[in-house]
Order: structure tokens, then sequence, then C-alpha cells
């Protein structure tokens, strides 16, 4: 579906949604107890609540919510659910979201890979504009960062710059709290609808560190505190 989930199939598609179903509809009966938890990536900062299964229907189901995770979800269209009952974690599409009543329905149930469980650190997308600058000795290409973490790091630029994968060289970032620069490797080129995104695995001494660290934290604040004072919570 994207970098953060990808829908996986154990038996069919039919088979595995009324597994999915089946389990849920025990959660609701108290067969099975209720360990169940939503997992969004909201701006890739992990967003995870417990949840109750309030309904089960056909082929859909509504659940109690708590009001932040509702918020995410009204923004994302699309949840993680994660339970021991599960035989993998499982993705679904939103039907409806009502953030102020803390309730959403769910349809669409299969299981899925997350692959943000296997970052080894904390990513941060970013909004505002930061410029990044790459260089090695013979190119360079310049964009702006579209999301850190403290192993990797993806920038968009204009165009194809044409560099090889597994390309070494030095990057640059224009933090508000003053230029970073530190060792990098090309790992992967994708195209967007407007340039490509060029992702970067990266080596930091321990001063770059401590100021990526400061950086991403006060993002995770910040995108924290957009979700909190979003119209219709009543935290």
């Amino acid at each position: 579906m994207n970098d953060t989930y990808q829908k996986i199939e154990l038996a069919s598609p039919e088979a595995d949604e009324q597994e999915i179903l089946s389990c849920l509809a025990e959660i609701r009966s108290g067969r099975l107890a209720n360990d169940l938890k939503l997992v969004n990536y909201y701006r890739e900062i992990p967003v995870s609540y417990s949840a109750d299964v309030l309904t089960v229907e056909e082929t859909s189901v509504e659940f109690l919510v708590h009001q932040i995770q509702a918020v995410v979800i009204s923004l994302e269209k699309v949840t993680v659910l994660k339970s021991d009952h599960f035989k993998r974690p499982v993705i679904a599409t939103v039907n409806y979201v009502n953030v102020e009543k803390s309730r959403i329905v769910l349809s669409g149930f299969s299981y899925a890979m997350v692959r943000a469980d296997r970052r080894m650190s904390v990513r941060v997308a970013l909004t505002e504009l930061i410029r990044v600058t790459f260089r090695t000795e013979e190119s360079s290409a310049s964009g702006r960062l579209l999301d850190m973490s403290l192993t990797g790091v993806s920038i968009g630029v204009d165009g194809d710059p044409g560099l090889e994968l597994s390309e070494r060289g030095e990057i640059t970032v224009g933090l508000p709290s003053g230029s970073i620069s530190f060792p990098a490797s090309l790992l992967k080129v994708v195209p967007m609808t407007s340039g490509t995104r060029l992702v970067f695995e990266v080596e930091l001494d321990r001063a770059s560190e401590v100021g990526i660290s400061q950086f991403i934290f006060k993002r995770q604040v910040e995108i924290i505190k957009e979700l909190k004072e979003h119209p219709g919570l009543n935290l």
C-alpha cells in the first residue's frame, strides 16, 4: 500500500478476511481476551492506543478508540490492528470516523507486513522547507528534506540527478539550529509525481547524532501538539 504497510495473503483474501472477522467477533463476545491495539504512523510518528470492538457485521466492524487515534485514522483512511490472536498484523480501510464520539467503522481486513516495525530508529516526516545537498567528488544533488532518522535521510530533488546506487558522499542539512554534515550512501532512487526521492543511509558522529536527535524530538513534540489541537477533541 505504501512504504509503511504492505498487504500479504496467507490463504486467500476472502479466507483471511473471514478469519480476521471471526477473531474480532470472539474478542467482542469475551471468548478471547481483548489485547487489541491500533497502530498508525502519522508523519512517520507511531500512534498506538487500545481499542474495543463494539459490533461485528458481515464485512465491517465498529470500534471504540482513543480520540487521538480517531484523528489520525480520519486523516490516513487506514489503520493497522495488532493482537496476539491474529496470525499477523491486520490492515483495514476506514468507512466512518466520528472523532467526537471516538468511534470508527473498518472494513477490507487483510493481513499485513508493517515495514515501520523494522526500523532501527524513529523517523519524522517534514512539512517545512529544509534544504539538503548531497555531494560526491564528481557530482552533487540539492533538494528538500522529506524525512529523517538517526540511520537515514530522504530528500526530494527536481528531475533525475543521475546518481548511482551505493554512491557515497556527504550530506549537508540546513537545520534551524545550524547546518550539519555527515557521510551518506545512496540506498534507493524513487520516482515521484514531481521529481525524485533519494533515500540515504547515513553515518553520524557524536555531534551530528546529538543535533539530529534534538531536531527529531522537537519535531515529534510539534506533531503530537498538532494532533491534540485537532478540532473535535475533548481530551
